[in-house]
């Protein structure tokens, strides 16, 4: 079940990012919190239609836009990333407002998602943000220099040899469990920077970055002896 109330304006989310935005250390313009604060205004609608999030107040999509928003200093200056599972946009969309020199690819599977996502760009406008697929298999070898998910399952099978990366890009993980996503992409990654999110205790941005291992290999290095 939805929030009491109608949907809220885009103004209304940029006082609650106004207010909120301190906490996480970000320097936002105010083209940039306008352009989110519409975003979020898009989602609180469509959401009440059909199911696009979970029961989420004003305040926590606020903060999901925000501690989205906090993984852009992980992010590499003109990337091309990939933000798997995308959903309602996060945290793909908001890096793309922050970040005009990166272009973000949203992979969505689900069909009332990846229609909400495809008309994202008209309606913010917002122009790095791609036309979603629906599959990592769509993208070819070498598409991006960096990935994105929140709230990832079975991460390894979701990767899988990670191809659609270029060899030594970067994975993003929003995660309450650093340790397990590590042990579970061990034979491919290096966990190379945590960043905490502010006022939660478990929750962090996992940097990961793709070891150079031959490809074909299926993530092992080739027996040498």
């Amino acid at each position: 079940m939805l929030p009491e109330g109608g949907a809220q304006p885009p103004e209304s989310f940029r006082a609650l990012l106004d207010k909120r935005r301190p906490a996480f250390g970000l320097p936002l313009s105010g083209q940039v919190l306008a352009a989110l604060a519409r975003f979020l205004s898009l989602v609180d609608r469509v959401r009440r239609q059909t199911n696009l999030t979970g029961p989420l107040t004003s305040e926590e999509l606020v903060d999901h836009a925000l501690e989205s928003a906090l993984g852009e200093r992980l992010i590499p200056h003109g990337a091309r990333v990939v933000d798997i599972g995308s959903g309602a946009g996060f945290p793909g969309v908001p890096l793309a407002i922050l970040r005009p020199d990166i272009s973000v690819t949203p992979v969505e599977p689900r069909r009332k998602r990846l229609e909400f996502l495809a008309r994202l760009p008209n309606e913010i406008p917002i122009s790095n943000l791609a036309q979603p697929v629906k599959s990592l298999r769509l993208l070819g070898r070498g598409s991006a220099e960096a990935a994105t998910a929140r709230a990832v399952g079975d991460v390894e099978d979701l990767l899988g040899k990670a191809l659609f990366l270029v060899p030594g890009g970067r994975f993003l993980a929003w995660t309450t469990n650093v340790d397990r996503i590590s042990g579970r992409l061990s034979s491919l990654f290096d966990l190379e920077a945590e960043l905490p999110v502010p006022e939660s205790l478990r929750k962090r941005i996992a940097a990961f970055r793709q070891r150079d291992v031959p490809r074909g290999t299926g993530g092992k290095r080739p027996d040498r002896r």
